[in-house]
């Protein structure tokens, strides 16, 4: 039986040695399994101080000591920080943004430039000493390629990210890439056509990477290539770490950590960042799950979930497991004056709950404990003396939890979602260029919250996915401020709706497709017959009020003028009696536009209509389990099933503001009524957790029950199926 991993990032070398049994020892004690170990501390720096003179003695140790008390390591490769006889050797190796400035010496990580040759050399050589050292070692368990890889997400200081890279390595390796993608240079200078600056290259060495983003009118095209370039460059780079590893040892494998919406870099545009390729690039793949920083879930009580989905989404269609390699540990970020959040045990119980529910086989908590020598506030399940205090206790509960379930929650699996939000990294990076990434934050965020409060579990597909067929079954697909459409795409989409799917389209849907130009009308290609629309004026900047089902509503920045073909339906109206929602029958299916941001405005203003058109599209599907309560804001109770042939599980975490606690919860407890769809099974019977039989009642397609939940307690229920 595969095991679930439960771990905590230690490093040997910040502790005195007289502790590290101490420490595992209170590790194993709370279900603890696996440590993770030299990705970013304790790593190449500290094992090869000098080049060539390797420190493996504390290494050793740790080792030999996991493997006397049953501990697993995932160990780091470390290339993302250097040794720094590395950067004295190869001053030429450090990252170059546009304005040929050099990243700063001994900041954040991954300053070194992954194309410079003495940087792959170096690494290479250090990778493969290591997998020579531990790969027979019965403690080790996998490896941790490079750490959050792309270039550095902090800001400038003036909330930009910079652009990397422009040494002379990267523009050749661009260049290479350009001559692959266009062959010939003439098709190169067409798709880098531009008005303000027309460059014509006679070659492809003559080729430039753009020093600056379409936002101040250059070329759309050249910046989408050089994105694009970084997106595969890294891509590669861990693939490569992954070739290195398996040319010694197949025995263990392979993985590396990264993440979705990071609010400095929300689509890693800037990091070089594809997150559904880089799952491809490793044996496994993790994210970084930190709700706390910046308090995201004040604004955002969703943001856990929409996360979550997001990796479940990169994982499930290769039929990999979702690790969560750095999981918030205790209070988080903001240095004297943080914490931005006070993780406590309510919060290590919500996140930890929410993840298993999301169908994570892998928690790892970063770190174990803080660091003195770090004074940011970057959490810490026992504090930096050892001592075990609340967030230790929640710590220990999640692990019992998973001991006594295990064999359940490594077959179980989530059903896959009620609905698909299409995104495209292509739209990311033309949005980002112009500055508009903030907008496709917006909708992206008004959409998932929309569909997620009214109980459906949403996945993310690519075009890659409807024209591998995977996206095919999802009863609703939405587009979110989808500006970039390919003909290819629109052709996959025609057949989906026709076929029987539900297909949301909001306005500019489709305004751009190859090279990031125009395409020749909104919907292009077969979604203008799809939806039945083509769209004739846009207004921006307004907020336009329409009629839907006798209500009145505000729709969000864009006003549509449409024009309709025979057979279209207009089922919402502006207030000048202009088409403002309409519905188009394609078959088995139909498609429905709407001609402003509505998915947007629900996100920015709460604006209603985005919700209310998915409540009355989607009458016919029942969500998996929804949850019935009073004085509902959001999604307070968030429920989660989790399914393995006869047997399931149901999960709810909840989470309420701290201000909203005492109008919400009475005496710490919340009466709800909970729905269980049938479509995952015929009930048979349902438990707590400590084996009491709940009462319920078989209704109208489904099943519900009474229960009271606790203030900061997440509630599991055991479902017996017929079959």
């Amino acid at each position: 039986m595969a095991e679930f991993l439960y771990g905590g990032g230690y490093y040997p070398l910040l502790e005195k040695k007289e502790n590290w049994e101490r420490d595992l020892d209170s590790m194993r004690k709370a279900g603890i399994n696996i440590v993770r170990t030299a990705e970013l501390f304790n790593t190449w720096d500290r094992i090869e101080p000098r080049e060539r003179e390797f420190n493996f003695d504390f290494l050793d140790e740790f080792f030999d000591l996991c493997g006397r008390m049953e501990m697993k390591i995932l160990l780091g490769t470390g290339t993302c920080s250097p040794p720094l006889w590395f950067r004295r050797k190869y001053p030429e190796s450090v990252i170059i943004n546009s304005k040929k400035i050099p990243y700063a010496a001994h900041a954040s990580y991954s300053w070194t430039c992954i194309d410079h040759p003495g940087y792959r050399s170096e690494a290479e050589r250090y990778i493969r000493t290591l997998t020579e050292r531990y790969q027979g070692h019965r403690a080790l368990y996998a490896y941790q390629l490079h750490n959050e890889v792309g270039f550095p997400f902090m800001s400038d200081g003036q909330d930009r990210v910079d652009i990397y890279c422009y040494c002379k390595h990267s523009i050749q390796h661009f260049r290479e890439w350009l001559k692959k993608k266009y062959k010939d240079i003439s098709a190169l200078n067409r798709a880098w056509t531009w008005s303000a600056t027309n460059t014509v290259c006679g070659s492809f060495e003559e080729c430039e990477p753009p020093e600056a983003k379409p936002e101040v009118w250059s070329s759309v095209t050249r910046w989408m290539d050089w994105r694009l370039f970084w997106m595969d460059n890294f891509t590669e780079f861990i693939r490569w770490q992954d070739r290195i590893i398996k040319e010694t040892d197949r025995r263990h494998p392979t993985t590396t950590n990264i993440f979705y919406h990071k609010s400095q870099d929300p689509f890693g545009v800037m990091m070089g960042l594809d997150q559904f390729e880089m799952a491809k690039a490793a044996d496994l793949v993790g994210y970084d799950l930190y709700p706390g920083s910046g308090d995201k879930l004040r604004e955002r009580p969703e943001f856990s979930s929409m996360f979550l989905d997001h990796g479940r989404s990169i994982t499930r269609p290769l039929k990999k497991p979702l690790w969560i390699h750095e999981l918030e540990s205790g209070p988080i970020n903001g240095w004297m004056l943080g914490p931005h959040t006070n993780t406590q045990r309510e919060e290590i119980l919500r996140n930890g709950f929410e993840c298993i529910g999301h169908d994570a086989k892998f928690l790892l908590y970063q770190g174990w404990k803080e660091w003195e020598f770090q004074p940011l506030h970057w959490g810490g399940i026992v504090e930096l003396d050892g001592e075990e205090g609340c967030r230790y206790e929640a710590a220990k509960e999640i692990g019992g939890f998973l001991k006594e379930n295990e064999k359940f929650l490594m077959e179980a699996q989530v059903p896959k979602g009620q609905a698909a939000l299409l995104v495209s990294k292509e739209n990311a990076v033309i949005l980002n260029g112009v500055n508009q990434e903030s907008f496709l934050a917006k909708a992206l965020a008004g959409a998932y919250k929309a569909f997620y409060e009214l109980g459906y579990q949403v996945d993310f597909v690519t075009p890659e996915h409807l024209e591998s067929g995977y996206a095919k079954d999802y009863p609703v697909i939405a587009m979110p401020f989808l500006t970039y459409i390919t003909g290819q795409t629109a052709g996959y989409l025609k057949t989906y709706v026709e076929e029987g799917g539900i297909l949301i389209g909001t306005a500019r849907c489709g305004m751009t497709g190859t090279h990031g130009w125009y395409n020749q009308c909104v919907p292009p290609f077969e979604l203008r017959e799809v939806f039945g629309v083509r769209v004739l004026e846009t207004e921006a900047g307004s907020d336009p009020e329409l009629t839907m089902d006798g209500q009145n509503y505000k729709g969000y920045w864009h006003k549509e003028k449409l024009l309709l073909s025979e057979g279209t339906e207009v089922t919402a109206g502006f207030f000048d009696d202009t088409p403002a929602v309409t519905r188009k029958k394609n078959k088995k299916g139909t498609a429905v536009y709407v001609a402003t941001q509505a998915d947007a405005g629900y996100s920015a203003r709460g604006n209603q209509l985005y919700k209310e058109l998915l409540r009355r599209e989607l009458h016919g599907i029942a969500p998996d389990i929804s949850i019935a309560y009073t004085n509902k804001r959001h999604k307070e109770l968030d429920g989660h099933i989790l399914k393995a042939g006869k047997k399931g599980m149901v999960i709810i975490a909840n989470y309420v503001e701290k201000d909203r606690e005492a109008g919400f919860f009475i005496r710490g407890k919340k009466h709800a009524r909970v729905w269980l769809n049938k479509n995952p099974g015929v009930i048979k019977s349902i438990y707590t957790r400590t084996g009491k039989e709940i009462l319920f009642t078989e209704g109208a397609g489904g099943y519900y029950f009474s229960y009271e939940f606790t203030k900061g307690q997440p509630e599991i229920f055991h479902l017996v199926y017929e079959s």
